[in-house]
């Protein structure tokens, strides 16, 4: 047989439940909270994460290697762009700059995917709100499951000296990988430019 045992009135834990209750206590505990997430950003434990909109063109940055050949009196920029056709690369001599920019376009397949759901990765919290909200719609036949691909436009800026032009650049995409070369003194870059190198005086890789 089971007792229960009755709290009395003005007992410690009804006084420790009304301070929980209070807007004061509430808002002394999301201070802290808040200050404790801070601090883990700043530690690097934690990171923020925008949840993807497929409706919302990106903007990525692609890695690259550069290379100083001080026997050719050259450098070479080789960056990393898998998935990415000669015809959506541009190249141009800007301000003193080379400017890479381009687009990189997402399979059918995981465009087909993206089109089917709402907004994937989900967010767990905001899932687990839609849950309690009752808002909870049912699964598509296909989703994102791990969506960790870069895919939108692209843009990378690399100084080079001055005077160098577009007709000095010399540059090549094969196996995902494209590689773009420039003298450190205008005009002594001798290279003969293959087929599928940029052409004299243009902003465009030549189609392979």
């Amino acid at each position: 047989m089971s007792s229960k045992t009755t709290l009395p009135s003005g007992s410690t834990f009804d006084s420790s439940l009304d301070m929980t209750r209070s807007p004061a206590f509430q808002r002394a505990v999301l201070r802290a909270a808040q200050y404790k997430c801070l601090q883990a950003l700043k530690a690097g434990k934690i990171r923020l994460v925008q949840e993807p909109n497929p409706n919302i063109p990106t903007r990525f940055t692609p890695r690259m290697d550069l290379v100083d050949d001080t026997s050719a009196n050259k450098l070479t920029a080789i960056f990393e762009l898998p998935g990415v056709k000669t015809s959506d690369i541009s190249l141009q001599i800007r301000e003193g700059n080379l400017i890479v920019t381009g687009e990189r376009r997402a399979p059918q397949t995981i465009q087909s995917a993206l089109a089917s759901q709402k907004t994937l990765p989900r967010n767990p919290v905001t899932a687990a709100d839609d849950v309690a909200a009752g808002d909870e719609s049912e699964s598509t036949s296909s989703h994102v499951a791990i969506q960790e691909l870069r895919f939108g436009s692209f843009y990378r800026s690399l100084p080079v000296p001055a005077g160098i032009k577009e007709s000095d650049v010399t540059a090549a995409l094969q196996d995902g990988m494209l590689t773009v070369t420039w003298p450190k003194i205008p005009g002594r870059l001798q290279n003969t430019m293959a087929v599928n190198n940029i052409a004299p005086n243009t902003s465009a890789i030549a189609a392979q």
